[in-house]
């Protein structure tokens, strides 16, 4: 008769696998919840900081069940595999919100003008004088050198009409519209945008203003992650920039022609008027000329006053009693 040992089967693959798999489904349900608007960005957040701990947690249970069994031999190596893939499904976006993270600086919104920002209406609450605005301009100059105003060689109005084409080819959701009462009128145009996959939501605040050469064109980025925007805001404005130039393309033909370079842009805002104290004065020591005579204080009438206006100088005659 011939003697058989009972199998080792791993409790810990099996549990490491559930604990893996139970944090996909946790994944999904809060893209979905947040896409059908259930939930907002920070409830988001939330949901995926779990996901995450459930495949950290299971991958850290694979891969010592992995090593029990390399050791000590038995079944359940297969459950380990399955935990193990399941964790780096789950461990991939942790890695790469972590990757943009230390890539990209850490900014809540991104403009072509910080300075003065396109804001669809005055923001209650907002400092004048904002401490930390060199440094946000710093930091977005030294990121994204690209992300300026554009000008263009066509009316505020027109291009208004491109922008408009874009965010309908775009099905991008308009929130709020200045339009242009006439060719040459400022506008602006507010529009939620929505980042694939995950639903964030992206909202660009576009104004044209009239300009010497046209129209120039700025674009404020905010997204729902108030912390660190991970370079979503660049990336929006980027794509942006990309659509109207195809739109414009389409329409007019040539880009380049439309575009007013930056060296152009920089000669343009060079052509001012020059101040009234650089202007050179005809010899700055001579006094101001004094008058020959002091005006006298009694009214006179005047030698040679035409006839007609004799009436005008007669004294009015003493009331009647």
């Amino acid at each position: 008769m011939r003697k058989r040992y009972p199998v080792r089967r791993s409790d810990l693959a099996r549990i490491a696998r559930f604990i893996a798999a139970l944090g996909v489904p946790t994944l999904i349900a809060g893209i979905l919840a947040h896409r059908a608007g259930v939930i907002d960005a920070p409830d988001l957040r939330k949901v995926l900081i779990a996901s995450v701990t459930l495949g950290l947690a299971g991958g850290i249970m694979s891969c010592l069940a992995i090593a029990s069994w390399w050791n000590r031999g038995g079944i359940g190596v297969a459950d380990a595999a399955r935990g193990l893939f399941y964790a780096l499904l789950l461990l991939m976006p942790a890695g790469a919100v972590v990757t943009a993270s230390a890539a990209f600086p850490p900014l809540t919104e991104v403009s072509t003008d910080l300075q003065d920002p396109p804001r669809a209406m005055p923001e209650p609450g907002l400092p004048a004088s904002d401490p930390g605005l060199v440094a946000r301009e710093l930091a977005q100059r030294a990121a994204y050198p690209d992300i300026v105003s554009r000008r263009f060689r066509i009316t505020p109005g027109d291009l208004h009409a491109a922008v408009l084409k874009v965010v309908e080819k775009q099905q991008w959701r308009i929130i709020g519209e200045v339009p242009p009462d006439m060719q040459d009128a400022p506008t602006l145009l507010e529009v939620e945008t929505r980042v694939p996959v995950l639903a964030l939501s992206n909202d660009l605040t576009i104004r044209i203003r009239p300009d010497r050469a046209g129209a120039v064109l700025d674009v404020r980025a905010a997204s729902d992650l108030k912390d660190h925007d991970l370079g979503l805001n660049a990336w929006r404005i980027r794509g942006f920039y990309r659509q109207l130039d195809e739109m414009l393309t389409e329409s007019y033909g040539d880009i380049a022609k439309l575009t007013v370079t930056p060296e152009e842009a920089a000669a343009i805002e060079a052509e001012e008027l020059p101040l009234l104290a650089d202007r050179p004065l005809a010899d700055a020591a001579a006094s101001v000329p004094l008058p020959s005579m002091k005006p006298s204080g009694a009214q006179t009438v005047p030698a040679l006053a035409p006839a007609q206006f004799d009436e005008i100088y007669e004294e009015d005659p003493a009331p009647a009693r």
